[in-house]
């Protein structure tokens, strides 16, 4: 699994900048509806999964500390 999420682009995040610890990765807006199906059938395998998602505008992520 972890071999497919990092070949996908995704990166692992250990919790030590006060994030959760898990996989992550930055998708433009029209390309969410694509990743959360790659995740719910090859990731979860069920099709009900509801991953946690946080959009990011230019604002968020360019705001000083």
């Amino acid at each position: 699994m972890k071999d497919q999420l990092k070949a996908r682009g995704y990166r692992w995040s250990d919790g030590s900048d006060g994030r959760p610890k898990s996989w992550w990765v930055e998708v433009a807006e029209d390309a969410l509806d694509d990743e959360l199906r790659y995740l719910r059938t090859q990731v979860y395998r069920w099709d009900d999964a509801d991953p946690p998602v946080k959009r990011l505008t230019a604002f968020d992520r360019f705001r000083a500390p």
